[in-house]
């Protein structure tokens, strides 16, 4: 990959679904020919930065790999907001995917108030991670695959970035 990399921090409170489309994400990432790490609780070394200011550690991690070219999905649900913040804060080129659940979410987790893509647990992994993809076109961390979605998909996409703020 040329260029500057990107983080897609995938949160919600159920582990496997957020595994589950992170490792989607990835392989379609790969699949485009970039170069691609996973953080995630099964990766060596990750277990040693947990603790408090844990979200913050993963970031910098994630950020230096960004640094080098490197597109990082940090599969981590990183419960509080304020966390979740402040590793946005940490890096530059950040989108945040929440992964919900057809249940209310445990009173530990609190939801995004604003994520970049939010996937339902009921789809299929593929439609979020599509879904995921086609917005970091919007924001230019990746470039455009002209075979990927349509007109209004795209205005889909560019409104609801419009309505957070981001663009």
């Amino acid at each position: 990959m040329s260029g500057p990399g990107f983080t897609v921090w995938v949160t919600g409170a159920d582990g496997a679904a957020r595994r589950t489309l992170g490792e989607e994400i990835a392989a379609r990432l790969r699949e485009r020919g970039l170069d691609v790490d996973v953080l995630d609780e099964s990766v060596p070394g990750v277990g040693a930065l947990v603790g408090e200011g844990f979200e913050r550690r993963v970031a910098c991690v994630a950020g230096a790999l960004a640094r080098h070219g490197v597109a990082t999905v940090v599969t981590l649900a990183a419960p509080t907001r304020a966390a979740r913040d402040g590793a946005r804060a940490e890096l530059q080129r950040m989108i945040e995917v929440w992964v919900r659940g057809p249940a209310a979410e445990p009173p530990s987790y609190e939801p995004p108030d604003r994520p970049e893509v939010e996937v339902s647990t009921t789809e299929p992994a593929g439609q979020g991670a599509t879904r995921t993809l086609r917005t970091l076109e919007v924001l230019r961390h990746l470039p455009r695959d002209e075979r990927s979605y349509s007109e209004s998909e795209e205005r889909e996409v560019i409104r609801r970035l419009k309505a957070f703020g981001y663009l």
